[in-house]
C-alpha cells in the first residue's frame, strides 16, 4: 500500500515544485488545507498534518520567508494564529495539487473499469477513516 501512496516519482515532482517555489517538501504538502480566502489556524494545520504544533511554526516561517503565506492573528481572537496564502502561494498550492492528483504510471497497469472500482474503493475508505466506528 505504501509504494502505492508513495510512488517515488510523485514524490520526487512534489520535491521539484517545492524546491522551485523556494519551501521545505514539508510546507508543499501543508498547502493542502491552506486558502487565500478562509484563513487557517496554525492548531488546525497541525492536526490536518497530524503533526506537533511546533513544527508547524517552522512550516509557516518557511512559507513566509517564500512569500507564498502569510500568518495574522486571528479577527476574533488575537491569541490565535492563522495562515492565509498570497497569491503566489495559490499558484504553487495549484502546482502541487495538480502533482499531487495526477496518478503514479503504475495505475496504467488497470483497464478503465477497474480505474473506477478503485476510485470508487478508495472513497469508501476515506469516508470510513473520516468517521471511525470505534
Amino acid at each position: 500500500m505504501r509504494e502505492l501512496t508513495h510512488d517515488p516519482q510523485v514524490l520526487g515532482r512534489v520535491h521539484e515544485v517545492a524546491a522551485e517555489a523556494g519551501i521545505i517538501p514539508g510546507a508543499a504538502k501543508a498547502l493542502k488545507y491552506l486558502s487565500s480566502t478562509e484563513p487557517t489556524p496554525m492548531r488546525q494545520l497541525a492536526a490536518e498534518l497530524r503533526c506537533d504544533t511546533s513544527y508547524i511554526t517552522t512550516i509557516v516561517d518557511n512559507l513566509e520567508e517564500a512569500g507564498v503565506a502569510r500568518r495574522q492573528a486571528h479577527a476574533t481572537d488575537r491569541r490565535i494564529k492563522v495562515v492565509v496564502l498570497t497569491e503566489a502561494g495559490q499558484l504553487v498550492a495549484d502546482r502541487v495539487a495538480q502533482v499531487i492528483g495526477t496518478p503514479p504510471l503504475t495505475f496504467d497497469a488497470l483497464d478503465a473499469e477497474e480505474r473506477v472500482t478503485l476510485r470508487d474503493l478508495l472513497r469508501k475508505l476515506s469516508v470510513s477513516v473520516a468517521t471511525p466506528s470505534w
